[in-house]
């Protein structure tokens, strides 16, 4: 299956009217956080990497994206552990697992 025909991911919380306005702004939010985590990849600044990286696996944990999540916590892996491609490798997987949340959101269509 390509990327482009990888499955949309959906919230399992998507459910939770409690976590619905969060979610919208977790998913809409999705694409900058993602450029800020390429910038910091690009810069080769893997503490920066590393930080962001955790910042979004805890919020993706929180509101029910664990592909999401685990893809970002191997980000923070790579970098605690100063692996350059590794951390690369991870970094190309989340930008596909972001794309995949946006397309399950319901404003996607």
């Amino acid at each position: 299956m390509s990327q482009n025909q990888a499955k949309p991911i959906f919230s399992t919380c998507e459910e939770d009217p409690d976590k619905s306005d969060a979610i919208d702004r977790f998913v809409i939010g999705l694409a900058e956080q993602v450029d800020g985590l390429q910038d910091a990849e690009l810069e080769g600044d893997l503490a920066l990497l590393g930080q962001l990286a955790g910042e979004l696996a805890s919020q993706a944990s929180h509101l029910g994206y664990a592909p999401m999540q685990e893809i970002a916590q191997a980000v923070v892996s790579a970098c605690r552990d100063e692996k350059v491609e590794d951390a690369q490798a991870a970094m190309v997987i989340l930008t596909d697992v972001a794309g995949r949340i946006r397309r399950g959101h319901r404003g996607a269509a």
